[in-house]
């Protein structure tokens, strides 16, 4: 049986592990919290574990946690992660449930377009939902983005060690890169540079998408990651080819960025009769 003590060397032990792999900080958190669960439900050295104990525990976040597909997912893929740390391979065998396929929300570009409005006067905040918008970055990428990750001759942004621990060359238009230099020639004026480029965390960027929606009169639910489907509808409905979209978005597979082509009927129909065989 495992007491408190040995789960907490356990956890710290998985911590140094996933960082010397050089996984994201996000997903260091989140396997931490979802391997500390299971570990108070199933109290057990990893040796001891048995895939029963995985079978219970996948019925204990469906039945009694009522965790979406999508996080008990997540959470059976870092339990497998971290029992194949200590040599166990039981969890390879649980079933692990299909990550739902919801279509993604987003907005039209006359929603965008207000949206965007609304940070005139506002250097940081027009920054920030313009990357959201034009660059399509998730929102701790955004948190994580320093200084010298801009290249503002070239209007490209990389992202170091993104979703999957890859990076990637964000392309953004010169409107962006106008906003990044007002806020950088800012943050110098105040004397506030830091070791990120906007000082901001996630919930920080959740609660500014959210207010400046609702400053827009946008009547929907309207997050970071809202922001991001909005740039790849887009991009797919102005015809740029799907795979160059998969490279913007950081998708580790195309059938991810195909998700979109279920979104946007319209841009498909477009395509179509511009395609159809003359028979």
């Amino acid at each position: 049986m495992a007491d408190a003590v040995d789960a907490g060397e356990l956890l710290r032990e998985l911590r140094v592990r996933m960082e010397g792999e050089e996984k994201s900080p996000w997903t260091v958190k989140e396997y931490l919290c979802l391997v500390r669960e299971f570990l108070e439900f199933v109290p057990k050295a990893p040796s001891d574990v048995t895939s029963e104990d995985v079978q219970r525990f996948r019925e204990h976040l469906v039945l009694e946690r009522r965790y979406a597909k999508s996080s008990v997912y997540l959470a059976l893929r870092a339990v497998a992660y971290f029992l194949r740390s200590r040599g166990s391979h039981v969890a390879d065998t649980v079933e692990v449930p299909r990550r739902s396929q919801r279509l993604p929300s987003f907005l039209n570009e006359e929603e965008t377009h207000r949206l965007l409005a609304t940070t005139v006067g506002d250097p940081r905040a027009a920054a920030i939902l313009r990357l959201l918008c034009y660059g399509g970055f998730r929102v701790g990428e955004l948190c994580h983005l320093e200084i010298n990750d801009v290249d503002l001759d070239h209007s490209l942004v990389r992202v170091r060690r993104g979703k999957g621990d890859k990076d990637r060359m964000v392309v953004v238009d010169d409107s962006t890169i106008a906003s990044l230099r007002a806020w950088n020639a800012q943050a110098r004026t105040e004397g506030i540079p830091g070791p990120t480029l906007f000082g901001v965390v996630p919930r920080t960027v959740e609660r500014m998408v959210k207010d400046h929606a609702r400053r827009a009169g946008i009547d929907k639910k309207v997050t970071p990651h809202t922001l991001r489907h909005t740039l790849a509808t887009t991009l797919l409905r102005h015809g740029l080819d799907i795979r160059f979209i998969q490279k913007q978005l950081g998708h580790a597979s195309v059938a991810t960025t195909e998700l979109y082509t279920h979104v946007d009927t319209e841009a498909l129909q477009t395509a179509y009769r511009a395609a159809r065989p003359k028979y």
